[in-house]
């Protein structure tokens, strides 16, 4: 998709929250909850315009410019779907927020695994640590390690949709924080194997 396209559907979806919370200032009375997210998601977008173009390592992010595009389109479509629940519960929606928005965020966490192993040495997007960040070998191999571990985050936040609250929170942030550290240490051994055969 062209980053053209991207940028102005993204916007598009920031636009949407702004007059949504507009019109929904009246009767929900706060600042923070009307505009609090539209405006993070302004910030978000911003960021997206502004990283490829600063990134010391790939400008422009040449080759996986369509997996960056793509993920953050699906993430601030999200993001918006969270708000959209959050401002209807505020208005006396019966909804529950927690597990109606859980699957959005499980197809997220399964996205980014399918996504990772595509996705180039870069300063800005994946897994970026100073051992990735050292080779396109170690970046490459941490990558394809950590998309099982993303797509089973993923997978379980899904069954957290369908669990009582405590337990799905648990189903969300536990295995994504597994997979986050698993993927961490592993760079690092990854790193480490290459360093020690390199003087042997």
């Amino acid at each position: 998709m062209n980053p053209k396209i991207s940028g102005t559907l993204m916007f598009l979806i920031v636009l949407a929250t702004f007059i949504t919370g507009t019109v929904a200032y009246p009767r929900v009375g706060t600042v923070a909850l009307a505009f609090g997210l539209p405006t993070m998601l302004l910030a978000l977008w911003g960021l997206w315009a502004l990283l490829p173009a600063i990134d010391p390592i790939a400008k422009g992010f040449p080759g996986f410019r369509y997996i960056y595009d793509f993920f953050w389109i699906l993430l601030v479509g999200v993001l918006a779907y969270a708000y959209a629940l959050r401002l209807g519960y505020a208005l006396g929606w019966q909804v529950n927020v927690l597990h109606s928005v859980t699957p959005a965020v499980a197809v997220l966490l399964f996205v980014t695994g399918v996504l990772l192993p595509r996705i180039r040495r870069n300063w800005f997007f994946g897994i970026r640590t100073p051992w990735t960040l050292s080779s396109d070998e170690d970046w490459a191999k941490t990558h394809q390690f950590a998309r099982p571990l993303f797509m089973a985050a993923g997978v379980l936040a899904f069954v957290g949709a369908f669990t009582p609250r405590v337990l799905s929170i648990g189903l969300i942030i536990g295995p994504f924080l597994l997979a986050a550290i698993m993927s961490v240490v592993y760079s690092y051994l990854v790193f480490h194997r290459r360093q020690t055969l390199g003087r042997s």
